[in-house]
């Protein structure tokens, strides 16, 4: 397959390369930035629920 069509897989090759990269880093800006954000909205959204 790749040799029957160079440029498609070259094309599919830099966009699984995209698709891993933007995985990695929402899955490091989920796992480093947002704990505090999601633990002060997780806090003040029970808050809100138990009045």
């Amino acid at each position: 397959m790749y040799d029957d069509f160079p440029k498609e897989a070259k094309s599919f090759k830099y966009f699984l390369v995209s698709v891993t990269v933007c995985l990695v880093g929402l899955v490091a800006w989920l796992s480093f930035a947002q704990p505090m954000g999601l633990g002060h909205g997780a806090g003040a959204a029970e808050a809100s629920t138990h009045q």
